[in-house]
């Protein structure tokens, strides 16, 4: 994940809760039908990547739309989990997207952030990345509201 050479290293997840996590992104049946990849994560945000392949393009050999808006929603979720779980986790309550360059390149990179973090609600955001040739580029910025749950 970018981080700011002036900026302190970010926190590391405690093991027990890494796990949790990951084990929790494993039961996305859409995000691995597509290969997605939980790629980073510290307290309150997280990173997933995307390949490109046929079942995540619409018909000009572009990421689809509906699939950059579920990375977002993943990246932004999984933000808000890292700080929720063992105890709560999320659903989404709505999201707002901006797709502000088509998702023409080989990844999505989504990286989600938590803004403000409630007992009933949690308001994180995400940047989606494509990369093209080595290249990000910003493909779509989203702003979501989370509900907190208790974890089953």
């Amino acid at each position: 994940m970018y981080q700011d050479a002036t900026s302190a290293a970010p926190a590391a997840l405690d093991h027990m809760l890494a796990l949790t996590l990951l084990q929790s992104f494993n039961g996305q049946g859409a995000l691995m039908a597509w290969n997605a990849k939980l790629t980073g994560m510290t307290p309150g945000t997280c990173e997933i990547s995307l390949p490109y392949s046929d079942a995540v393009s619409q018909q000009h050999g572009y990421f689809h739309g509906g699939v950059i808006g579920t990375l977002a929603d993943a990246a932004g979720g999984y933000a808000a989990n890292t700080l929720l779980m063992p105890v709560s986790e999320c659903l989404t309550a709505e999201y707002k997207i901006n797709i502000v360059a088509p998702g023409i390149g080989d990844t999505l990179i989504a990286r989600g952030k938590v803004l403000k973090s409630g007992k009933p609600l949690v308001v994180s955001s995400a940047e989606v990345f494509v990369v093209n040739q080595g290249q990000e580029k910003l493909c779509a910025i989203m702003q979501q509201t989370l509900f907190v749950i208790a974890k089953k």
